[in-house]
């Protein structure tokens, strides 16, 4: 009795790996640049929703604990990225103790790369902004202001002087930033992807929040 072979499974010639390698090639190529661009939409929502918690965050702890909150906005480079420019790249809350002096309640949370701060698309860190007159001064309302403080901003975390912008949450759940005339008559803070941060017009993508002096509400705008 003879036995009867099944002929053996053939494998893909050399021709049909190279168009199936073809056609994944493709694919990808048209996949790629939605999918980097929802990747880098879904980092800068994360870093604005960090930022956006944290001043409401700060606006309960001053009307709870019936003191005001600062909000810090730390200038520094990020050499653990290679990025030597000095740029809005952390922030972190304060609180007067019971020594009276002003110490921090929160973490220092840094702003991760890609996602940066555009500096001349952001109100809250130019103390030039303010158009407070002297009444306005007189009743406290003289934000943003501007110091330096020992942060953990060197490279690895190391503590170093650091320049910063800062504004207050107040115990009614307002802010120490005055009133502004003319058009831009809000205060706001801008985060962008990367290169967008180095143009000088409005970026295509960003994510902006804004402050109101009156009640400290922070409301957010996409485009």
């Amino acid at each position: 009795m003879t036995n009867k072979h099944s002929n053996s499974a053939k494998g893909f010639s050399l021709i049909e790996l190279m168009v199936v390698l073809g056609v994944v090639g493709l694919l990808l190529a048209i996949a790629a640049p939605n999918l980097f661009s929802l990747i880098s939409s879904n980092t800068l929502t994360g870093e604005g929703q960090v930022l956006r918690n944290q001043l409401t965050y700060a606006q309960q702890i001053a009307i709870s604990k019936n003191a005001d909150v600062e909000v810090r906005f730390f200038r520094m480079p990020d050499l653990d990225a290679a990025q030597t420019e000095e740029a809005f790249r952390a922030f972190q809350l304060f609180q007067y103790n019971s020594d009276g002096d002003l110490a921090p309640i929160s973490t220092f949370f840094r702003i991760r790369n890609p996602v940066a701060v555009h500096d001349r698309l952001s109100t809250l860190l130019d103390p030039r902004s303010s158009s407070g007159n002297s009444s306005d001064k007189k009743f406290g309302f003289s934000a943003p202001t501007q110091g330096s403080y020992e942060a953990p901003a060197g490279e690895g975390g190391r503590m170093r002087m650091t320049d910063y912008v800062a504004f207050r949450f107040r115990p009614d759940g307002s802010t120490d930033l005055p009133f502004r005339t003319g058009s831009d008559d809000t205060w706001y803070i801008t985060l962008v992807q990367g290169e967008g941060a180095l143009q000088s017009s409005s970026p295509d993508n960003y994510l902006c929040l804004q402050v109101n002096p009156y009640n400290g509400q922070v409301s957010e705008f996409r485009p």
